[in-house]
């Protein structure tokens, strides 16, 4: 009897045990959620933010139509945007597509030739190019890849010719080729079998003046000139914008030759934003999506009824990449802010005073921090850096991001 009374007691003890010991995990459970409370946190760090206006620009040059009076296939001889000098055959004009492929062919080979023969003249050279050669040979296979990997495949193309001719003349100084005249010969029996194919030769198309040539029009080349830039309106700008470029040039035109590499662009921009910036300006445009920026004089700039303006700006550079295009997306870049960066969600007002700041993790406690902004945008607010000033955000602060019924003093951590 004294044994069944013993277990029984053991057990009751071991009972009210385990209710001791849950009793106080739920009492510092509610304690931990009473006082404390999970927390996010980003490192308070220095940025740079540029302001600026976004808009789709139109592109207006001195641009003359190239016509040509002949049946065929055309087969232009250089590339959009290329400098061309006075009575330069822009493109030849074939009968059939197997003469412009034999053509083509024959290019090819003669620029092999080229290549052996400027190669051929260093026999008997010493050997203190070599690592010269190897080493340019390394950099130009890099930059061979990186343009097929940017399929910037015209400028791989030509790394070829460039990589086979230093690898050419590399095998001459070596010593391990001591000729290339068997290869010569071969090349000029190929070339002369390849043109004995051709039946007629080529129509010449030249142009009678210097310019940039492009093969593409628009529709737009009689319209818009370096004059009538600034007589355009709103709805005309629209209008060029939203128009469907023609895919294919009319019969009789072969493309276009742009007189110079000075260029306006006009657009329509929110007035607003604009701030201090004013006609005759010097401004920095950010153009297409390669964000190239360039110089520009803002040449007109009126404003609407609407709380937008008209601008016009007029530019020096030449832009080959973009010679082609009539319409393109660009940035006007108004001023540069360094400062801190911080999500708008961190942002809280202070209960003493009504004042903007943060809360940051002081140890295991939030602590507020007043800020002073410098622009905002829907994701972020740009703040000074307050490094200096007691109560202020300092760079490096942990501010908290996400976090709920926060307040000073409160236990975070």
């Amino acid at each position: 009897m004294a044994e069944t009374d013993k277990r029984r007691a053991v057990t009751t003890r071991i009972i009210w045990i385990v209710i001791g010991v849950f009793f106080l995990i739920m009492v510092i459970s509610q304690m931990m959620i009473y006082f404390g409370t999970s927390v996010k946190t980003e490192v308070a760090t220095l940025y740079m933010a540029t302001e600026s206006i976004g808009f789709k620009g139109v592109y207006v040059r001195d641009e003359k139509l190239v016509s040509y009076n002949a049946n065929g296939i055309i087969s232009y001889t250089h590339s959009d945007g290329s400098k061309v000098g006075k009575n330069a055959v822009i493109a030849q004009v074939y009968k059939n597509r197997s003469d412009i492929a034999v053509r083509q062919r024959i290019s090819e080979l003669e620029a092999q030739r080229d290549v052996l023969t400027d190669a051929q003249a260093l026999v008997g050279t010493d050997t203190s190019q070599l690592e010269s050669f190897s080493n340019q040979i390394t950099e130009k296979h890099s930059q061979l890849l990186e343009d097929i990997y940017l399929k910037e495949y015209a400028l791989a193309s030509d790394l070829k010719s460039d990589i086979l001719n230093l690898q050419s003349k590399r095998e001459i100084v070596k010593g391990s080729i001591t000729s290339y005249d068997t290869k010569l010969a071969e090349i000029d029996s190929e070339i002369a079998r390849l043109r004995s194919q051709i039946a007629t030769e080529p129509y010449d198309i030249s142009i009678p003046e210097t310019g940039y040539f492009i093969s593409r029009v628009d529709g737009f080349e009689e319209k818009l000139n370096t004059t009538t830039v600034f007589d355009l309106t709103e709805k005309d700008i629209e209008e060029i914008i939203s128009a469907e470029e023609i895919q294919e040039n009319p019969h009789g035109v072969i493309g276009k030759l742009v007189s110079d590499y000075t260029w306006y662009m006009a657009a329509v921009l929110d007035t607003i934003k604009l701030g201090t910036v004013f006609e005759g300006a010097q401004v920095t445009l950010r153009i297409g999506s390669s964000n190239q920026n360039v110089r520009a004089d803002i040449v007109k700039l009126k404003r609407l009824d609407d709380g937008r303006s008209i601008a016009v700006f007029k530019c020096d550079m030449f832009l080959a990449d973009f010679i082609d295009t009539r319409v393109t997306q660009a940035k006007l870049l108004l001023e540069d802010y360094s400062g801190i960066m911080i999500p708008n969600s961190a942002l809280r007002m202070s209960d003493e005073d009504g004042s903007i700041g943060v809360y940051v993790q002081d140890g295991i406690v939030a602590s507020f921090r007043k800020v002073r902004q410098i622009l905002s945008r829907e994701e972020y607010t740009l703040v000074e850096d307050t490094s200096e000033e007691k109560g202020y955000l300092s760079l490096y602060d942990n501010i908290i991001v996400e976090g709920r019924d926060l307040h000073e003093g409160k236990i975070i951590g």
